[in-house]
């Protein structure tokens, strides 16, 4: 442990690695992000105390500053952050950032290809991480996140949000309490509008697909809502419009995954995914689970959470408050954050005080959260998927 990881309920300071579309809300109108508000509500409950944010280069890194301190100021909450690199350098190194602030954990929101390169030398500082989903763009570079979270002895978790959403935990509920019998299979349809590939992940889309990028999810959800163990993968993909836009990534994948059961049977699950809806479509994601048993079914339509707005020129819009919800305090006048988003955060950071805090070991963490461990799997599958595409959808066993 760290002289710092040994103070007793001392705020937690926290350097968050990039500012884009989940952190600070960039390139999406009226939006704040998941990361930043989440860390300020915390802030504003005592449990966190510094902030910083690391980027590319100074200018955005000030950007995103000056992000950070417009949603803090909304909230009413301190709206101190630091930025890396500073102004005056034109670029920075993460080595530096994180000797001269000194964090307590680190969120680590990049592109999926770089999580390794970004929080390995966090992890080998002995700073606890949080990567948001996928754990990796690769098996190779989850297993080296791996080993080194491993050696740290540190919290080292992927943000899979989903397995806070009410929705799923009644569905936990449901097949942990044998309600729905012997499970069968599941399918799950997901997907988002096209600007998120042609715009706001322009510079980096082809480095993913969106199986890895978005299905990943639901993988995690079922690996630990059922426990079951992954074993052959199967994956049938399509690509014209992107290509066309010079961005050579699938535009939809239809995934396979047959999961070992543990009692010789096998279940199967199948994951519709694209990432070309329509810009005008009602919500950013549509999503949809359905897993059937010998005696029953469980299915959540999780786009349709029964909020809808109509403006005149803004169309339809499908809310989800439920992941985040933002909305105005009638006393003080400043902006609220709640949601299995805000949650997700939360939970992490509040791991991390319990471990400092001799409450909970790393270990007794690790099949409770979505670890490193677990993180391992889900994307040993996307690698399976990816291969699977390449091979001209033959199956692909699971590594051992």
């Amino acid at each position: 442990m760290t002289a710092k990881d040994s103070r007793s309920n001392a705020p937690i300071d926290v350097l968050v690695i990039g500012a884009g579309m989940y952190v600070t809300g960039r390139g999406v109108e009226n939006a704040a992000g998941v990361v930043m508000p989440a860390l300020l509500e915390a802030r504003r409950n005592g449990l966190v105390g510094r902030l910083a944010v690391f980027t590319t280069n100074a200018i955005s890194a000030d950007e995103a500053r000056q992000r950070v301190q417009a949603i803090a100021k909304s909230m009413g909450v301190d709206d101190q952050c630091d930025a890396y690199p500073s102004v005056g350098e034109e670029n920075g190194s993460l080595a530096t950032a994180a000797r001269d602030f000194a964090p307590d954990v680190a969120v680590v929101s990049v592109p999926d290809h770089l999580h390794a390169a970004c929080s390995i030398p966090l992890l080998e500082a002995r700073i606890h991480c949080l990567v948001v989903k996928p754990m990796a763009g690769s098996l190779s570079d989850a297993r080296a996140m791996g080993d080194a979270a491993s050696a740290a002895s540190v919290v080292a978790q992927v943000e899979f949000h989903k397995r806070l959403d009410e929705s799923n935990l009644l569905m936990r509920d449901a097949v942990s309490s044998n309600r729905l019998g012997e499970l069968l299979y599941a399918t799950v349809e997901y997907s988002q509008r096209k600007t998120i590939p042609r715009d706001v992940f322009r510079g980096w889309a082809e480095n993913s697909n969106i199986f890895q990028y978005l299905g990943v999810h639901y993988v995690d959800l079922l690996l630990w809502i059922t426990g079951f163990t992954p074993k052959r993968v199967t994956a049938w993909g399509q690509k014209g419009y992107l290509l066309g836009l010079g961005i050579d990534t699938w535009d939809a994948m239809q995934v396979v995954i047959e999961w070992d059961r543990g009692d010789g049977g096998t279940f199967v699950s199948t994951h519709v995914t694209n990432w070309i809806d329509p810009d005008e479509s009602s919500a950013m994601s549509d999503q949809k689970i359905n897993v059937v048993g010998s005696k029953g079914r469980y299915q959540a339509d999780q786009k349709h959470r029964g909020i809808q707005v109509q403006v005149d020129g803004g169309g339809v819009e499908d809310l989800n408050p439920y992941f985040i919800a933002s909305w105005s305090d009638d006393v003080t006048g400043h902006r609220r954050y709640k949601g299995y988003g805000i949650k997700s955060v939360h939970q992490f950071i509040t791991d991390v005080s319990a471990v400092r805090d001799g409450r909970i070991s790393v270990g007794g963490l690790e099949t409770s959260r979505p670890s490193f461990a677990a993180g391992l799997i889900s994307t040993a599958v996307v690698e399976a998927a990816r291969k699977s595409l390449e091979n001209g959808s033959v199956p692909e066993e699971m590594p051992v």
